[in-house]
């Protein structure tokens, strides 16, 4: 029989390969390459020669045998024999044209593809991305993303490596706006793989698609459990200050991991230059209800109960937070620099210089000008002084090692060390500025200014000398501040400082040149409006030196009420009241005066002297003699006091 005949030819093709002594190359083993379809007779007549599907399926069985047994070349040669005895097959057809593309033939691969591609049968997904892949490696673009496209249509996006393939090849082509649909099919078959989800996430914010990275994590999240991808969910919230949505996630918060504390640090964010009292009801939430107890928590509750003065908590959860905080050594050096605020405000000093001095360990001794500044409030000034001086001889002569040759990063260094040099220079000048005023408090009379009346005790050889050592200290300050302000003009806040010390100086038309220079300045917003203006228009008040100066501060007291939105401060009405004395509307400067809350100020020396003389003033007369006898109480010596209640019972 003719089938019998073929059968044997491909029996001894095979057995002759088989026996070959040298082994046959993939190439050589398959028959020449077929041109493309159009071109050559040989495909034309392959089209149209006979079946002889005996031999087909004998040579097919063979062939799987071959490859079985690992005799890739044999196999090659029945694939082709199984191919031709029936090249209507598209299954042989595309086998034999895998084979092609196996062994680097591509040119006879395009055109077995096509050719297969052309032949009747059940198209199958695998048939269209093999497609593709001849098509990328011949770099025909449109024609690979055409069927790549068929095959994942056909496969209905199941087929994990064809998507793969297929994000390889958008890749390579920049699509990436078909990569963002690719992935979203992709990434839940790999359960989200952390290399594409990271990708995709690149991708939709290249694409202009950042709102949908919160999906993105969302779903990696459902998908897996991980809570760093909810973090993360949470985070793309907060950025996109979608602030409800990220507090919703907040409130499910009941674990103590490294992802919720996280989370509740990206809360807090959600807060930014809102009131604190929500703040602080939400970390009580957290801590009291939920049973959240990461330190990040316990450190943020404890800022918030100190700035809101609950003192008593603050100090507890700090103390507790600042010894946990291993991985953040800022945030522990910060609640240690709290603790010394609480500790100095109890008058504890020891204990303020104590955490002052484990803040500056935590910082690996970055934290010398916060130690200093406590030295300061702590009254030790010689210790205070002895290390400024050695920090300002360590930065003023400080040099980049010689290995350091690129001038950018030599000036970028030596900008840095100018800077700290200048920190510790303000800091020398902060703690002058503390000695000063500890030297004023121990004297009788405070006011430089205030105009003496006749009936003044003579001041003491003691007060003598401290005022004489608090102006020795000030005027020491203030070469601090010119050295600063040499090398950083714009240094406004500086400025104010310095404005304030000469009023204190005496040298009163200087500061009155330097407050005017600070409102026309364009570094002004960088200051608390109403605090200036409050405190230059005020000075000019009490100043009293001519109606003009008088109504000018009023002014300006009144522009600072202005500014403020909201409850106005008690120390700005006072000093609008003081202002409306000043001016004799002495009615109205009652009227102002009492709106301010008393208990606040019981304690307030300079607030009872403007209370006393008003009252006095708008002949409240029995009012006066009680406001000033609580000023004696505090101030036994005080002259407005003693003149008033001179010859009184």
């Amino acid at each position: 029989m003719k089938s019998v005949a073929k059968f044997l030819v491909a029996v001894m093709c095979a057995a002759l390969a088989a026996c070959s002594s040298a082994p046959a190359k993939k190439a050589e083993a398959l028959p020449a390459s077929p041109a493309p379809a159009g071109e050559s007779s040989v495909a034309a007549d392959s089209m149209t020669q006979k079946q002889d599907l005996d031999l087909a399926h004998f040579a097919f069985i063979n062939a799987l045998d071959m490859d079985r047994r690992g005799l890739r070349a044999e196999a090659d040669s029945l694939w082709y024999v199984a191919s031709q005895a029936d090249p209507k097959s598209r299954f042989l057809a595309f086998a034999v044209a895998q084979r092609f593309f196996d062994a680097g033939m591509d040119s006879a691969a395009v055109a077995m593809a096509q050719r297969a591609n052309q032949l009747p049968g059940k198209h199958l997904a695998s048939q269209y991305e093999f497609m593709a892949k001849v098509y990328v490696r011949e770099g025909i673009a449109d024609s690979a993303r055409k069927y790549f496209v068929l095959a994942l249509d056909s496969s209905k996006s199941q087929d994990m490596t064809l998507l793969y393939d297929y994000s390889l090849f958008l890749e390579a082509v920049q699509d990436k706006e078909e990569l963002v649909r690719v992935y979203e099919i992709l990434l839940p078959q790999t359960n989200y793989i952390k290399s594409l989800l990271n990708r995709q996430m690149g991708l939709l914010v290249e694409t202009g698609k950042d709102s949908l990275v919160v999906d993105l994590f969302y779903k990696a999240y459902e998908a897996t459990g991980e809570r760093e991808y909810l973090a993360k969910s949470m985070h793309a919230l907060v950025l996109q200050k979608r602030y409800v949505e990220a507090r919703a996630i907040a409130d499910t918060i009941t674990g103590s991991t490294e992802h919720d504390a996280m989370m509740i640090e990206l809360a807090l964010l959600t807060f930014v230059n809102g009131p604190r009292e929500p703040v602080l009801e939400f970390l009580k939430k957290k801590y009291y209800n939920d049973g959240v107890r990461v330190p990040e928590l316990v450190y943020h509750l404890g800022l918030n109960e100190y700035m809101l003065h609950e003192v008593d908590s603050a100090k507890v959860h700090l103390e507790s937070a600042h010894l946990k905080l291993v991985n953040d050594k800022e945030a522990g050096a910060q609640a240690c620099r709290t603790l010394s605020a609480i500790a100095f405000g109890r008058g504890q000093n020891k204990e303020g210089v104590r955490y002052a001095e484990q803040a500056d360990s935590l910082l690996q001794g970055e934290g010398k000008v916060f130690l200093a500044l406590a030295l300061g409030t702590a009254k030790e000034f010689n210790k205070a002084y002895a290390l400024l001086d050695s920090m300002l001889g360590v930065w003023s002569n400080w040099r980049p090692m010689e290995a350091v040759v690129d001038s950018a990063q030599l000036n970028k260094l030596m900008a840095a060390a100018k800077a700290k040099h200048r920190r510790f220079q303000r800091a020398y000048a902060d703690v002058l500025m503390i000695q000063a005023r500890d030297l004023e408090g121990k004297t009788v009379f405070t006011d430089f200014f205030k105009d003496l009346t006749a009936g003044k005790p003579k001041e003491s050889l003691k007060d003598s000398l401290n005022r004489a050592a608090a102006r020795e200290a000030r005027t020491k300050a203030e070469l601090f501040w010119e050295s600063i302000l040499a090398e950083e003009p714009d240094y406004v806040e500086l400025r104010f400082m310095m404005a304030r010390n000469l009023e204190r100086l005496g040298r009163i038309d200087e500061m009155l040149a330097m407050f005017e220079a600070i409102l026309k300045s364009p570094q002004l917003q960088k200051l608390d409006y109403p605090e200036v203006a409050n405190y230059y228009g005020y000075t000019l008040i009490n100043l009293n030196r001519n109606k003009a100066e008088v109504e000018y501060g009023y002014s300006l007291v009144l522009k600072a009420l202005d500014a403020i939105k909201g409850d106005k401060p008690d120390a700005i009405i006072d000093s609008k009241a003081w202002g409306l004395y000043r001016l004799g509307r002495f009615q109205e400067a009652l009227e102002v005066i009492l709106q301010v809350n008393p208990e606040k100020f019981k304690d307030d020396e300079e607030y009872l002297e403007h209370l006393g003389a008003i009252q006095a003033a708008a002949g409240k007369q029995a009012e006066a003699t009680e406001t000033y006898r609580k000023l004696l109480k505090l101030r036994p010596k005080n002259p407005a006091a003693l003149e008033f209640l001179k010859g009184k019972k």
